[in-house]
This record gives structure tokens, C-alpha cells and sequence, in this order.
């Protein structure tokens, strides 16, 4: 089994790459796999209460796990707009991630 991190930097209003992440992520959990979603720069604004936050939710609810970088939620003024399942942490948790064995990542 590996562990997928797929890193999203891209707001899911202004292109069709997270759509994408998200098949990447829900084909490669169907496989067995670990998969988790860590939302970057514009890609916090995908965690928002909204239609792609729907999608999000519904990924996670099949095991994919859903992160959200600290600074780029705030500086974006988003923490009274994020679903509330989304765990917000700091960028170091995406470093820990990016080390683990056996981890595969890929930035979009």
C-alpha cells in the first residue's frame, strides 16, 4: 500500500485541475491506498462552504484525508468559511507528510 499526498495550490473556480486531484485521489483510494488532500495558497479556497466543498466532503467520506495550510486560510480571511471537517494545520505537517516512507507526492 503507498501513501498518496496530492498537494492542491489551484482555486477550483478559476480551473478544472482540482476536479482532477480529486479523481487522482478517489481512483487511487479505490485501489487501497492512502490518500490525502493538503490544500495550499489558492487551493484553501476548494475547503469552502460551497459546491466544491461538497465534493471535498464527499471524498472524505471515503477515507481521503483533508488538510488545509493555517496561513494561507487566514490570510485569505476563510476561518468562518471553511467546512468544519477540514483540518487546518501548519506547513510543517505537510513537511511531515512529504518525508513519511513510502509516500508519493504530487503537486498541482
Amino acid at each position: 500500500m503507498t501513501n498518496l499526498l496530492l498537494v492542491l495550490s489551484k482555486d477550483p473556480y478559476t480551473t478544472e485541475i482540482p476536479n482532477l486531484v480529486l479523481d487522482i485521489g478517489l481512483n487511487a483510494k479505490a485501489k487501497g491506498n492512502n490518500v490525502s488532500v493538503y490544500l495550499v495558497e489558492d487551493g484553501v479556497t476548494a475547503a469552502r462552504k460551497s459546491e466544491f466543498g461538497n465534493k471535498l466532503q464527499d471524498a472524505k467520506k471515503k477515507g481521503i484525508k483533508i488538510l488545509a495550510d493555517d496561513k494561507a486560510v487566514q490570510s485569505r480571511g476563510l476561518d468562518a468559511n471553511l467546512v468544519d471537517w477540514v483540518q487546518v494545520k501548519e506547513i510543517g505537517t505537510l513537511l511531515d507528510h512529504i518525508v513519511e516512507d513510502n509516500t508519493r507526492v504530487a503537486w498541482f
